[in-house]
């Protein structure tokens, strides 16, 4: 059996969150997870001036309803059995509370960040096949990933408190050996190991400070440069590596910094050529996609994503690959509704019948389905630097991410971004 623990943060609102946070505890064998629990507390008081109050709960003890008025969920997946424990376990922890005493109404947590593992998605790959042979441990917590994601995204509106989620899959958890510079990446594509120090700094950013982290998948491995003392990345390199969780990213190129480029008006010069390269090579994808490899027919529209400080970009221009409706799918009709229809059109006709009108001589109007797309952004950065991002951009929570399509487009544009890099550095233009 699993134990849980609670962690209840007192403190002001601060940058993108308040402080308070009720966490889930992974089994208490599982001695890995305590030197991040460690580190995540002395991270916690030291960026909050506030008193800090740390409660915990055995898994035989019962979570208080709506969690004390925590305002973060931290939840160990490997502390649960299974999808429906998930969904017991918020059940009580969302619902709110009655006033005491002429008091507020306690409110449940808005944020619910869930601690995973590498491989969830990759049950079909060694080494992670391996780990899901017997039992399918993986198979599971993919389930409770699934099950979070789809709480969140059923919350009523207007009935229900919003509830934003986070999936950290972190690697194991060790304070032995070189594990590399700390990754970040959406979704679960990363291998290896992360250091305690690394862990707790990730996911207090994931907590308190990202906002690319609310309702993301997220996977990270490695280490900080000093994991045996407190040293922490400086805020801008944070906000750079969760910019990856935005849309999320799909490709990421820096067309290069030369000593050269340190003059503003060479920097500005490159930007205005990459601008416009960008935008040649993306006619190719207007009319016709013959030629393209797309099996999707696309529109082709200027980016309308502004600068960002948060982003560390200073100018930004772009493109908008968007994908179209096609005839099959949503708009496919089989032989029996075609029926119906037809008899609906000639209902009363021929024989003499009484045509029943609609109530209404307005067609109904729905809003369009989003059926995804490929935003390409060329950037100049805080920092100095050039480079082409590529995102997904056009979804919502119906979408079905066309993953081929995306493919065809980021492959495109990293073989026409890396040749210009390539003629620029050899013909200095």
């Amino acid at each position: 059996m699993c134990a849980y623990h609670m962690l209840k943060l007192v403190s002001e609102h601060i940058s993108l969150s308040n402080p308070t946070s009720i966490l889930t505890h992974p089994p208490t064998q599982d001695k890995s997870s305590s030197p991040m629990l460690d580190k995540l507390s002395n991270l916690l008081n030291d960026a909050f001036d506030s008193n800090i109050i740390i409660d915990t709960y055995s898994p035989y003890a019962n979570i208080p309803i709506g969690a004390n008025n925590a305002q973060t969920a931290i939840i160990f997946a490997s502390s649960i059995n299974d999808r429906s424990s998930l969904e017991s376990l918020l059940g009580r922890i969302l619902k709110r509370t009655a006033p005491v005493a002429g008091g507020k109404a306690g409110m449940p947590p808005s944020h619910v960040v869930l601690i995973s593992s590498l491989g969830t998605e990759r049950t079909n790959k060694m080494p992670y096949s391996m780990s899901n042979l017997f039992g399918g441990k993986l198979d599971k917590i993919r389930e409770i990933e699934q099950g979070l994601v789809s709480i969140s995204r059923s919350r009523t509106v207007g009935k229900q408190t919003p509830l934003d989620y986070t999936i950290i899959k972190f690697g194991d958890i060790q304070d032995n050996g070189k594990n590399g510079e700390v990754n970040i990446q959406p979704g679960d594509v990363l291998d290896g190991e992360i250091s305690s120090n690394a862990a707790a700094n990730v996911l207090i950013q994931a907590m308190a400070y990202q906002p690319y982290a609310r309702n993301s998948t997220l996977c990270t491995t490695g280490s900080l440069p000093a994991d045996d003392s407190s040293v922490i990345i400086d805020d801008v390199t944070w906000n750079d590596m969760f910019l990856c969780l935005s849309g999320p990213e799909l490709l990421r190129i820096d067309a290069g910094r030369g000593a050269e480029d340190t003059d503003e008006g060479i920097l500005d010069a490159k930007y205005e050529q990459l601008r416009q390269y960008v935008k040649q090579w993306s006619s190719t994808y207007e009319g016709d996609r013959k030629g393209t490899g797309l099996t999707t027919p696309v529109l082709v529209r200027k980016s309308r994503k502004p600068p960002s400080e948060l982003d560390g970009v200073i100018t930004r221009d772009g493109v908008r690959i968007l994908f179209q409706t096609t005839n099959t799918g949503d708009r496919y009709k089989s032989a029996t509704e075609e029926k119906m229809d037809e008899k609906e059109r000639n209902s009363g006709g021929a024989g003499g019948g009484t045509v029943k009108k609609s109530s209404s001589s307005k067609p109904i109007m729905t809003k369009a389905q989003k059926e995804g797309g490929v935003e390409v952004l060329v950037e100049k950065t805080t920092d100095g630097n050039i480079r082409v991002r590529a995102r997904r951009c056009n979804v919502d929570n119906k979408t079905i991410v066309k993953e081929m399509s995306e493919v065809v487009i980021v492959k495109s544009l990293k073989k026409a971004v890396e040749a210009w890099v390539k003629a620029r550095d050899t013909t200095g233009f």
